[in-house]
């Protein structure tokens, strides 16, 4: 059988566990950004306005241009994100 994946530490998302897959910032909505460690609806709304006012992300670091995420969250989210 396939390894079960690790735990997801308490808090993270608001579903209380981290996506299995790297979530696409072009694609995803809002409920998948709320997945993410950090990330609520209000800062899951700062996303996608980003998205509409500037077009896609083109990289990842783009990310830092959302208001409200720091280096601290922008660490956090690397690793969970794609584009």
């Amino acid at each position: 059988p396939p390894e079960a994946a690790p735990a997801a530490p308490p808090g993270a998302g608001s579903s209380g566990q981290t996506p299995a897959a790297p979530i696409d910032l072009n694609t995803a909505t809002a409920a998948e950004l709320e997945s993410l460690p950090g990330i609520g609806p209000a800062l899951a709304g700062r996303i996608l306005e980003w998205r509409a006012q500037n077009g896609r992300f083109t990289t990842i670091d783009e990310l830092r241009e959302v208001a409200g995420i720091g280096e601290q969250r922008f660490a956090q989210l690397e690793p969970l994100v794609t584009v």
